[in-house]
């Protein structure tokens, strides 16, 4: 593996390490799931894994390098059979799943008429908690805030269920 030569290299590498191994938990969870039977994983985990068609690697060297990072960390058990390799998550990696699958279903619902009120969203997270402070951020965007400051968001619609389960889902405040 090339080094990278900056700093804004490795974190781009660190993140992108990240999102396959998240994707890899994705697709584990929704295999394990009552509704799995209406998706094809590997179609849908290829396209996750490189949205743009442009790879240069082997998805299947990226896989496994994921598994083994995600089996260090405790939330997926591999097993060796005569066929290969399987994995499954672990009762930690299913509550890692199901939060990031509950992260990434995010939406607010939109009322028929628009009440004339803009929701203001305001935190101020340590520097310490930085990695709260970028998911939090991060959330905010999906769920179609609008960034005034980086640490206030407004948003035109009801969000009151969003900030409660972001509170608890980061630990944020005194919930």
């Amino acid at each position: 593996m090339k080094k990278p030569e900056t700093l804004e290299a490795a974190v781009q590498a660190r993140a992108k390490r990240v999102r396959i191994q998240q994707t890899l938990m994705l697709a584990l969870f929704r295999a394990t799931t009552p509704t799995s039977a209406a998706f094809a994983p590997n179609a849908w985990l290829l396209k996750r894994l490189d949205p743009d068609g442009t790879r240069t690697w082997k998805p299947s060297y990226r896989i496994h390098q994921a598994l083994k990072r995600l089996e260090a960390k405790g939330l997926v058990a591999r097993h060796k059979t005569t066929s290969g390799w399987t994995a499954r998550l672990t009762s930690k990696g299913k509550k890692h799943s199901e939060r990031l699958q509950a992260a990434q279903s995010v939406r607010i619902k939109k009322p028929a008429l628009w009440d004339g009120r803009w929701r203001i969203v305001i935190f101020d997270i340590w520097e310490r908690r930085r990695v709260q402070r970028d998911k939090l951020r991060a959330v905010l965007v999906k769920a179609g805030f609008l960034r005034v400051q980086n640490s206030v968001w407004v948003h035109p619609y009801d969000c009151e269920e969003l900030v409660a389960f972001l509170r608890a889902d980061l630990r944020l405040g005194n919930s």
